[in-house]
């Protein structure tokens, strides 16, 4: 994939993520200007980078929603539902589009259709289809917009033939288009409250801002200081609605032309060119004229007075660093893809190789570099961009006024925050090699029992313990610091939320308020991941059943509005979130009739079950309250799927409930699943592991210190009978326990304890967990496997399943 595009897709997943968020807060709070700018923004900023490539459709749906969203901004329109359903469905659009864009390399086959209902249904609100964004703008000054030129005027001369010539490589290589801007103020301006150059200062992303003297100057005896003879001429990637909201009240002062590639080469070439700006020539507005004589006669320079380079740079020419820069590597990236993939056609192949070698002069112009080669030689251009590329990478620059630190005290500051991208697959790589240094590591330990046992070396085993230790320390850092890299906050589960609580809230017509807290805490990518589908499981399920309509709410004595509660907090080695909504709860009476008649608990077992573990029952298989299949609930694999899938992750699953006061579902799960620390052991000469979490304490017990109950084996601990299951005769492994003393390894799950009769216990160690494959894949009783230092395979038990397995033997 092209490097410019494929910077371009991960930008726009975090635009599209923050129009999102935007526009969920801007319906509780229509009234925030900051809000409605962000999210302004951020479409603007996507419709402007969306420019740089083949995407027509997708420009055209965000320069629909970006015009609505104007209007919104101006005061002009007051955002409603249905608009806002409307931008939703937009950017949902654009980012199923951008989905395609990334297998296929370029917007679906049905992209302009897609899109063709969704503009018309933005433009309508503004009052039509086509209301183009700069009339929209002025409007909302009552005033007219700009005149924008449909040919090239001659007075765009004035910014140099040579930067032109470049600019129009430039665009070439890029498919974008560029704005150029006369600005003529009147004489008496300055005695109307009105001031040039802080206007033109206030205009973004210029890219060449050139000061245009009269024709002639006035004499010494008749020059009024107090009036303003210059014009301007400007170029600027500046979007139309932008320029027509900063000249607004001077639109008769401002002439607009926007202009592509091809119409800058017709202007170059002489063609083209508005017959109608004789003026223009009149008054000094030939190509190099205007700004040489604007310096001479003493006019100010535009890097002077409007951020430009300082003196002793070449003018146009800026820092890396700057958004010129930026431009100018997006540019050579371009170029360099279009040099790596030249056809084999001799007309195409110099078309090509002679638009990416204006595209490296237009670079090396911006970058004011003038080591530039023939451009015949593909591989002499392809050098020449590379050189460029590396002299336009970002270099730190002084610190302005406003951020510099005087005084002995002084200490450097770095402005913004210095992130690394880098993709998924990339560090699961380095995770594995974690886990395989893990297993060198812990060689070494049967290397130094080897040396004393069979070569009776202690010095040596106690020199290779030593190594293993400063090795065990090292790769514990790293360890350490590749989870680091591997822990997302939980923001990254809760985003979808807002969107999915508003969208069912009104499928439901309810009225729900969804509250995060703790969105800052850490877990592991892995964690992020799988804990979306059964909060989606949990949330839908508060909306459905927990919460009441809104008259309900009312007759109640409660708000009309529910609330919905996504906490998260760390707790020690584990996170827990909970789900809490203050809906109607859960009556324990109806929750055990309703699993009684699905059949899913016998009568005694009815008659049995306390209420406070009533509440418990929502979690078996196929149960559910609903009295009808929908496409929101009523299948009873919900709640089951939830308690499955924080079980398969390692943690558990509690719920807790008030009648008339709402429900609370709490998961706790590990922070991370990609190292487990298991507790070795043996059984019938098998080694095995347990998770950790999941032991409670390990014990010896003589052989008479075993009792029977119901057919059961026993032990006694601290006056609490445990039921003990031989683990080897579960696993139909042929082994006679000892006569003496026997290891018991007690777990816990479930809040019920449990102990299982090994051989031997061995002991803790952190392992790199990978899912079990072959014949085994479906067998419930493993977790999964792990390499051992010694090269042996350790199966990792799932104790829930082993218990179940042995129960039903029993």
């Amino acid at each position: 994939m092209n490097a410019l595009l494929a910077q371009f897709l991960t930008e726009a997943d975090d635009l599209l993520a923050q129009v999102d968020e935007g526009l969920l807060r801007l319906e509780r709070a229509p009234q925030d200007t900051d809000l409605v700018n962000g999210v302004f923004r951020a479409a603007h900023t996507l419709k402007g980078s969306s420019g740089l490539f083949d995407f027509p459709e997708l420009t055209r749906l965000t320069h629909a929603a970006e015009d609505l969203l104007d209007a919104v901004r101006g005061g002009r329109l007051d955002l409603d539902a249905a608009m806002t359903d409307d931008l939703l469905a937009s950017f949902d659009l654009i980012r199923g589009w951008l989905v395609h864009v990334t297998s296929a390399g370029r917007l679906p086959a049905t992209a302009g259709t897609a899109a063709g209902g969704l503009i018309e249904r933005l433009r309508r609100p503004l009052g039509g289809s086509g209301a183009p964004a700069a009339a929209s703008a002025a409007a909302a000054a009552d005033a007219p917009a700009p005149a924008v030129a449909v040919a090239a005027p001659r007075w765009a001369a004035a910014l140099g033939g040579q930067w032109l010539e470049e600019t129009a490589g430039w665009l070439e290589a890029t498919s974008a288009t560029l704005r150029l801007v006369r600005y003529t103020p009147d004489e008496d301006c300055y005695f109307r409250g009105e001031d040039p150059l802080h206007l033109l200062r206030q205009v973004p992303a210029v890219d060449r801002l050139v000061p245009v003297p009269p024709a002639a100057w006035p004499s010494a005896d008749d020059y009024d200081e107090y009036a303003c003879l210059l014009d301007f001429v400007l170029a600027t990637r500046a979007a139309p609605v932008e320029l027509a909201y900063l000249f607004r009240y001077v639109p008769e002062q401002v002439e607009i032309v926007e202009l592509g590639a091809s119409a800058l080469t017709r202007l170059l070439a002489g063609e083209g060119t508005d017959a109608g700006q004789e003026a223009g020539q009149e008054a000094g507005l030939e190509a190099g004229q205007g700004q040489g004589a604007g310096r001479q006669a003493g006019a100010p320079q535009a890097g002077q007075e409007a951020g430009a380079p300082q003196a002793g740079q070449e003018a146009g020419a800026p820092q890396a660093g700057t958004a010129q820069a930026a431009d100018a590597r997006a540019v050579l990236e371009a170029a360099l893809h279009t040099l790596s993939a030249l056809p084999e056609h001799a007309a195409e192949r110099a078309t090509r190789l002679a638009s990416a070698g204006r595209a490296v002069r237009a670079a090396a112009h911006v970058l004011g570099r003038d080591d530039v080669p023939r451009q015949d030689d593909p591989r002499a251009v392809a050098e020449a961009a590379r050189r460029l590329l590396e002299a336009a990478q970002p270099v730190p620059g002084p610190p302005d006024a406003a951020t510099s630190v005087s005084g002995d005290s002084a200490e450097a500051v770095q402005v913004g925050s210095r992130t690394l991208k880098v993709e998924q697959e990339k560090v699961d790589r380095l995770m594995e090699l974690v886990g395989e240094l893990n297993v060198a590591k812990n060689a070494l330990t049967f290397l130094a029992a080897s040396a004393e046992e069979e070569f009776g070396s202690r010095l040596l085993a106690r020199r290779i313990k030593d190594q293993y230790a400063g090795m065990h320390r090292i790769a514990e850092e790293l360890q350490a610091a590749v989870m680091d890299v591997r822990m997302l906050p939980l923001s990254v589960a809760f985003a979808r939320f807002p969107r999915l609580v508003r969208d069912l809230g009104r499928k439901l017509g309810k009225s729900v308020e969804l509250v995060t807290e703790g969105e800052e805490v850490m877990a592991d990518k892995d964690v992020i991941e799988a804990l979306g589908d059964p909060l989606v499981h949990l949330v839908r399920n508060s909306l459905d059943h927990g919460v009441e309509a809104p008259a309900q709410r009312v007759a109640a004595g409660k708000e009309a509005v529910a609330r919905i509660r996504l906490s998260a907090v760390s707790d020690g080695d584990a996170v827990v979130v909970e789900v809490t909504d203050d809906g109607a709860g859960i009556d324990p009476g109806a929750i055990k009739r309703k699993a009684y008649e699905k059949g899913l608990i016998t009568e005694a077992r009815l008659e049995a079950i306390p209420d406070a573990e009533a509440a418990d029952l929502v979690f078996l298989p196929g149960f559910s309250t609903a009295e009808t299949v929908s496409d929101v609930s009523g299948r009873g694999v919900g709640m089951d799927a939830v308690r499955a899938s924080v079980e398969r992750l390692g943690g558990t699953v509690g719920i807790s409930s008030a009648p008339g006061a709402g429900t609370t579902t709490r998961l706790r799960l590990p922070l991370s699943m990609a190292v487990t620390q298991v507790m070795v052991f043996s059984a019938a000469g098998q080694r095995f592991g347990v998770p950790v979490d999941t032991v409670a304490e390990a014990v010896r017990v003589p052989a008479g210190g075993f009792g029977r109950v119901l057919h059961q084996d026993v032990i006694q601990l601290r006056g609490e009978v445990v039921p003990v299951i031989d683990l080897a005769a579960t696993l139909h492994l042929p082994w006679t326990p000892p006569e003496d003393i026997r290891e018991v390894l007690v777990t816990q799950v479930g809040g019920q304890k449990v102990g299982l009769l090994v051989e031997r216990l061995h002991r803790e160690m952190d392992v790199i967990l990978k899912p079990m494959e072959g014949l085994l894949a479906g067998h419930g009783a493993f977790s999964g496997t792990a390499l051992l230092g010694d090269g042996l395979v350790l199966l990792v038990l799932n104790i829930k399943e082993v218990l179940g397995v042995a129960a039903r033997a029993a």
